[in-house]
Order: structure tokens, then C-alpha cells, then sequence
């Protein structure tokens, strides 16, 4: 959601030098931003290990060395994008004097020197617009960028499985069981779509989500799971050379609005956005009174604003593509 920001920042400030810190395991999806001059990992897993072994003094140790690495690259200005407290403190350590960021329930903002609120929007992104219109332009595009390495390593495992070009990729899997998709209701969507096309089906997601996405690759032919066996940047190249994605609200999902490719997202307890720069993403949503929760369900475990949207709404979006 972020991903237009280097951009935003270089047409607000063309000389600009331009670094993203990020946790390791996201490093390979801005490290080829045209846009990033330099990427810098947190080195969160480090400082985890530390605290849970009570090593308090060596955890500061880090802290500090951490630090002065930062400082000592000059920054004038810290982008908090996240609106958490751990990303302020991140921005608060960079030693930039000016940092811009959201007003937070966490507080967060009490170590930004600007804090603008969360506009509510239905625009996708619009957090982010927000800031990019704080620096001082209007124009805000997704823009993810992909090594060569990684879309070859994609095509590669595209064509071991056999899995040719038209082909359907999902991305059924995030990190909260309120987003999901009932598991009858993909194998449903499946069956529904091999009536209507023999293109092949991708199942996309982390190593964990591996033997959810065997399952559904079990109940049709040419369905393949590539959860846990592509890596993020892979996974976004197979999303950038898919015909159509269908996807619950995770990071793959909005991969494909940003690609532009005819997209279908499924939300339920989060906000969704409506507006988006893609004519192809359409978003379906119940709007039922308890949502959206967020990250506090009252339904008990039912997830009714998931359940109730049905297999065949989602073929009623795609048919058009197919």
C-alpha cells in the first residue's frame, strides 16, 4: 500500500536520497524500487531473541549500535508509515529532526514532530496519499517493482508445473482467521470454475499455509499449490502474469490492483476499500452491522460477513473475464 511513496517523495523533492527501512523478510519486495537509492533491515528478530532471553543489557547494546548506524547516514526527514509505535521509535532513532507520521491509539505520535490523522476513505491507499499530499504532491500510483531474478525463478515454476498461460492464481490465506474465506466455500468456488474454463489454478501463500492450499489443490485437476514454495517476490511475478486473481484482504490480493489485473477481493472485517486506480478490482462485502470488527470479532467464531458471501457472487464478478 505504501509502494507509491518513493515516487511521491521524488516528485515533491527531486533531489531527494531516498532509504526504506523494513523487516528483512520484505527487504526483497522495495529493494528494486526504481525510486529506493538504499534499503536498511531492522534487525527485529535479533532484538526479539535478546529480550526473551533476558539479555536487557545486550538488547540496549544493540539499540544503540542500531542507532548510530542510522544517524550516521544524516537523515532530515523520517516517514513513519505504519502509524505504530514501534515504527515511530524506529523513526525517533533515525535522528532525522523532521518526522511525519499518523496520530496513533498507540501514542505513537507523541515521538513524530508531525502527525496527521488517518483520513477515512474509501480509497485504496489513502492513508498514504495522505501523507505523499503532506509532502506536497497530489499524485499517488501503486507501484511494485520485480527483479529479474524473481520473475524468471516465477516462470520457471510456472512451467515445471505445467501451469501455462491463461491461469487463475488465489490467494485464500492472511494473517487472521476473521479475513478468511471459508475452506468449503474456495472448494466450492473451484468446482464452479472448472464449469466455466480449464485454465489452470495457482493457490499462492507463506510456507504455513501449505497444507490448507494442498487441500485445495486435491479437488479438481490442473489446481497446483505453490504456497510455501515461491518466494514473496516469486508469488508477486505469478500474480503479474495471472489472468484473473481472487483474494481475501492480504498483501497478494492487492498485488493484482496494482498490476491491474482483473482482481476480486474479498473483505469482511476491515474496512474495504471501493476506489482504487484499476478499472479490473472489484471488492465484495457484507455489510452487515458488526462490521467491520477489526481485530475484535463478536460473532464467536461464525465470521458471517465472510460466510455470506457466496461462490457464486465471486463467479458473477469474474464471468466477464473468463
Amino acid at each position: 500500500m505504501a509502494s507509491g511513496l518513493p515516487s511521491s517523495i521524488k516528485r515533491a523533492m527531486p533531489n531527494a536520497k531516498v532509504t526504506w527501512l523494513i523487516e528483512p523478510a520484505y527487504a526483497d519486495m522495495v529493494r528494486h524500487h526504481s525510486q529506493v537509492d538504499e534499503v536498511i533491515c531492522w534487525p527485529k528478530s535479533t532484538w526479539q531473541k535478546l529480550a526473551s532471553k533476558k539479555r536487557y543489557f545486550a538488547l540496549l547494546k544493540a539499540i544503540w549500535h542500531f542507532r548510530s548506524e542510522l544517524r550516521a547516514q544524516g537523515f532530515t526527514l523520517a516517514i513513519d508509515a505504519q502509524g505504530l509505535l514501534k515504527s515511530a521509535f524506529l523513526a525517533w532513532l533515525s535522528g532525522a529532526k523532521e518526522r511525519i507520521g499518523f496520530v496513533s491509539k498507540e501514542h505513537s505520535h507523541a515521538l513524530l514532530t508531525h502527525a496527521i490523522d488517518k483520513p477515512v476513505s474509501t480509497m485504496i491507499s489513502s492513508e498514504y496519499r495522505a501523507l505523499a499530499k503532506w509532502l506536497g504532491t497530489s499524485d499517488y500510483v501503486l507501484d511494485i517493482q520485480i527483479s529479474y531474478n524473481a520473475n524468471q525463478n516465477a516462470l520457471a515454476s510456472l512451467q515445471r508445473l505445467n501451469i501455462t498461460s491463461p491461469y487463475i492464481a488465489l490467494a485464500p490465506f492472511t494473517t487472521r482467521p476473521q479475513k478468511h474465506w471459508p475452506l468449503a466455500h474456495w472448494l466450492s468456488l473451484i468446482n464452479e470454475l472448472r464449469k466455466l474454463t480449464s485454465a489452470p489454478i495457482a493457490v499462492l501463500g507463506g510456507p504455513g499455509d501449505e497444507c490448507e492450499a494442498q487441500a485445495l489443490s486435491f479437488s479438481e485437476s490442473d489446481v497446483h499449490c505453490l504456497a510455501g514454495h515461491t518466494s514473496l517476490p516469486e508469488s508477486i511475478a505469478i500474480i503479474k502474469h495471472c489472468a484473473v486473481l481472487i483474494g481475501v484482504d492480504t498483501g497478494l490480493t492487492h498485488i493484482g490492483t496494482a498490476f491491474s489485473i482483473p482482481t476480486v477481493a474479498l473483505f469482511g472485517s476491515t474496512c474495504p476499500y471501493t476506489e482504487t486506480d484499476s478499472p479490473y478490482t472489484q471488492v465484495l462485502y457484507r455489510n452487515l452491522a458488526c462490521a467491520p470488527c477489526r481485530r475484535k470479532p463478536t460473532c464467536k467464531g461464525a465470521y458471517s460477513c465472510m460466510r455470506e458471501i457466496e461462490p457464486t457472487h465471486v463467479i458473477s464478478a469474474i464471468r466477464g473475464y473468463l
